[in-house]
């Protein structure tokens, strides 16, 4: 029989400042050597169960018992001494230091002389780059990095320390499908040196391929535990949401109406070289998705629609006039947006869920700079309501799920009835209901006269609720394809450069 290293017995922990319990009497157990999925909706208490774990929450009740000890970690410093590390979804990283410090930071190797030893510290960091593919610049400043790049480091910093257990939070959300085999080798290799790993995936695919043991969360509380390799999808569905699930959704194709955004040789210059160089139109009742692997252009076509970084030639045209790349503003012609990074870029997440619905109304919300009270609250209830957003009105945005920001930035957005909508990553993170909600509620605007632009590195995202397909290759154009009996394969190949 293996080895337990982990038992988490009746842990429970409630907000107070909402008074929502996110986990309730959980017991979860794991073995030394052990690949272990943690599936379940969002908001089931999967990502607050593991901070309990990891040290950054303190759990209300419950005892912990870690490779033979009883543990009560006050903070993250304390789990990792342990040898226990996560790495979150939203990385935590520092933008203004190196790879290499933020790495070490709080373990620095030293000279006897007190100062610290460089040398050490990038031998060790060599080694391991070595040892687990991850590759990058240790001199270079985190935040002119890639997210492939933020991700290694992320990692690094984690196995940098002399772990026994990783707890990794949707660890393939910002990888490629390429760079997410490489993801897999590393978890099935860290299993090999004896080390257990805690996922947390929406991706029940995933989580099958992976795991030895797959355990699913509801509302909070442990459901069941399965083994990986006597499971389905079906199964898995069926035991997160209570229910048989429903089939794909599927949806009608409109006439498309007269053109709303044009892009006409959009090209940004990279390293000397041009990037991107696309052309494309998004018409009325229409959803464009443009998909390929992140690092071969989404990432910065985002930034250059949305006025993060300026296009270096090319034309972008709203209704035919031409935005001048020094007064372009998505919301200065009526556009809805929402951003791949939903934390840092989409909302004000310590703020609350009315605060941030109100973020594009609030002129109208108001009489000589004085906010109305009652007709913010009536709206925010209204919204909340209608989007099905698990929390009340004055509950900050950083005490909710993925899933249910993601609701309040739909809720925003639409509600303000943008004839033009972008919106980069819609299901990142998302369980399949919630993906299913978005899908939906896009689907809705199409038919109401909107023009929609999606960009998606998910193929079957893209293959569901698009009405056009655009591939990028290298930052160029692969191929626009109407959706009609697409072959996902066909796809993939588009992507990585292998079909004409």
């Amino acid at each position: 029989m293996s080895q337990i290293l982990l038992e988490m017995q009746n842990i429970t922990k409630i907000f107070r400042e909402n008074s929502v319990k996110a986990v309730d009497s959980a017991d979860l157990t794991v073995f030394l050597s052990e690949i272990h999925s943690i599936v379940g909706e969002n908001g089931a208490g999967k990502s607050t169960l593991m901070r309990i774990l990891s040290g950054e929450l303190i759990p209300d009740y419950g005892d912990i018992l870690f490779d033979n000890q009883n543990i009560d970690f006050q903070t993250v410093h304390d789990a990792l001494k342990k040898g226990i590390g996560m790495l979150h979804q939203n990385l935590q990283l520092i933008p203004e230091l190196t790879v290499l410090e933020n790495i070490i930071l709080g373990t620095e190797p030293s000279l006897l002389t007190g100062t610290l030893n460089i040398k050490e510290a990038n031998n060790k960091i060599e080694n391991l780059c070595s040892e687990f593919d991850l590759f990058v610049n240790t001199n270079e400043i985190v935040k002119n990095l890639t997210a492939d790049e933020k991700q290694k480091t992320a990692l690094l910093s984690i196995l940098y320390h002399d772990i026994k257990l990783l707890i990794l939070d949707e660890p393939t959300t910002f990888f490629s499908e390429i760079k997410t085999d490489t993801v897999h080798k590393l978890i099935r290799k860290l299993k090999r040196l004896g080390k257990s790993i805690i996922i947390i995936t929406h991706k029940l695919k995933e989580a099958i391929e992976l795991s030895d043991t797959i355990t699913v969360m509801k509302a909070g509380k442990i459901i069941t535990s399965v083994t990986g390799s006597k499971t389905d999808i079906k199964q898995l569905s069926s035991l997160m949401l209570g229910k048989e699930p429903l089939p794909g959704a599927k949806y009608e194709s409109i006439e498309p109406g007269s053109i709303l955004l044009e892009a006409k040789n959009l090209t940004f210059t990279k390293d000397n070289s041009e990037y991107l160089n696309i052309n494309f139109k998004v018409r009325k009742n229409e959803i464009l998705v443009v998909t390929g692997i992140k690092e071969n252009g989404l990432e910065t076509l985002e930034q250059i629609l949305s006025g993060s970084v300026n296009r270096t030639k090319g034309e972008i045209l709203y209704k035919n006039r031409v935005l001048e790349s020094n007064k372009y503003n998505l919301r200065s012609i009526g556009a809805g947006y929402i951003p791949s990074n939903r934390i840092k870029k989409g909302t004000s997440i310590r703020s609350s869920i009315s605060d941030n619905i109100i973020l594009l109304k609030y002129k109208y919300l108001s009489k000589w700079g004085i906010l109305k009270s009652k007709k913010i609250k009536a709206l925010s209830d209204k919204l909340i309501d209608e989007y099905s957003i698990k929390g009340s009105a004055n509950h900050l945005m950083e005490t909710l799920s993925g899933g249910n920001i993601q609701r309040v930035m739909i809720a925003r957005e639409l509600e303000a009835e943008p004839e033009l909508f972008i919106i980069a990553e819609p299901s990142r993170g998302l369980d399949i209901e919630s993906k299913r909600f978005i899908y939906k509620r896009i689907n809705n605007l199409k038919k109401n006269g909107s023009g929609i632009l999606v960009i998606s590195s998910d193929i079957e995202e893209a293959i569901q609720i698009a009405d056009r397909l655009l591939i990028l290759h290298n930052g160029k154009e692969a191929a626009t394809l109407k959706n009609q009996n697409i072959d996902k394969t066909y796809l993939g190949k588009l992507m990585l450069g292998l079909e004409n």
